[in-house]
């Protein structure tokens, strides 16, 4: 079962032309996306922390823009979902989104009760094996407790490395070990393939983008969409980013560049 999903999510990748760039120097021009959303926090806090301020999003700009999607056609879908559903080369139905999490922050299991399951959407979230405890804590980040309700439920979890360091600046040892054993412990704890990692900070180059191929994932997402990035791959999915006082008006055009950007 492990490998069929694992082949479902390479042969999805592949149909949309989201083939190994780092490995064969695909050109970008026939990569097409599948749009993904990144959060972090959603909270009202986001003023009084300058720095925090573009990984927060209000509650009520973020239940907006969920909102707006559901207005404009959009379904979420998790990276497994959306591998079943591209298996030998169809395309997809309407127009799947993926909403994720980065962290693993603790509050996030509860925004995604509260916002994403009474409009019957789906999240995936990246989390930092280091940090996730086995039971519920307290602490600032999520257990595996909370993650398993939540997967039972028909979100993900998928892989944003052991540490959530700067993958740029590790020698290759760590730079390995953090990206295969985030992969194998949240196999391990969810009990289906981990085949997508999202660098920490956005942080990558082609060492890491190697690096995550040769580790057995299928595809990385990066912390933003903009152009200058680097050429889009397998490896180096672009992602909508959403700060602080960051109006529907400017999610909608970040949504109309994403999905132009798809059927380019």
């Amino acid at each position: 079962m492990r490998r069929a999903v694992s082949v479902f999510l390479l042969v999805a990748v592949m149909a949309l032309g989201l083939s190994e760039a780092p490995v064969q120097g695909q050109a970008a021009a026939s990569v097409p996306k599948l749009p993904v959303i990144m959060y972090h926090h959603v909270g009202n806090w986001g003023v009084s922390r300058a720095d925090w301020a573009p990984w927060v999003v209000r509650p009520e700009d973020f239940a907006a823009q969920l909102d707006w999607l559901r207005a404009h056609g959009y379904r979420t879908v998790t990276f497994q979902q959306f591998a079943a559903e591209t298996a030998g080369g169809r395309r997809p139905a309407g127009k799947p989104v993926v909403i994720s999490f980065d962290d693993g922050w603790a509050a996030q299991g509860g925004v995604v009760k509260s916002f994403l399951e009474p409009r019957g959407m789906k999240a995936v979230l990246f989390v930092f094996t280091g940090a996730v405890g086995p039971t519920r804590n307290g602490g600032g980040y999520i257990s595996w407790e909370e993650l398993h309700e939540l997967e039972a439920a028909g979100h993900e979890v998928q892989s944003h490395t052991v540490s959530h360091g700067r993958l740029t600046q590790m020698l290759p040892p760590q730079l390995e070990r953090e990206m295969r054993e985030s992969k194998a412990i949240i196999e391990r704890e969810t009990k289906h393939p981990c085949r997508v990692v999202a660098y920490p900070y956005g942080d990558h180059d082609r060492s890491v983008m190697l690096a995550a191929h040769r580790a057995g994932y299928d595809c990385a997402v990066r912390a933003d969409d903009d152009p200058g990035t680097g050429p889009v791959s397998a490896y180096r999915m672009p992602r909508v980013r959403v700060g602080y006082g960051d109006g529907i008006e400017v999610f909608a055009a970040a949504m109309e560049r994403a999905s132009a950007s798809e059927n380019e």
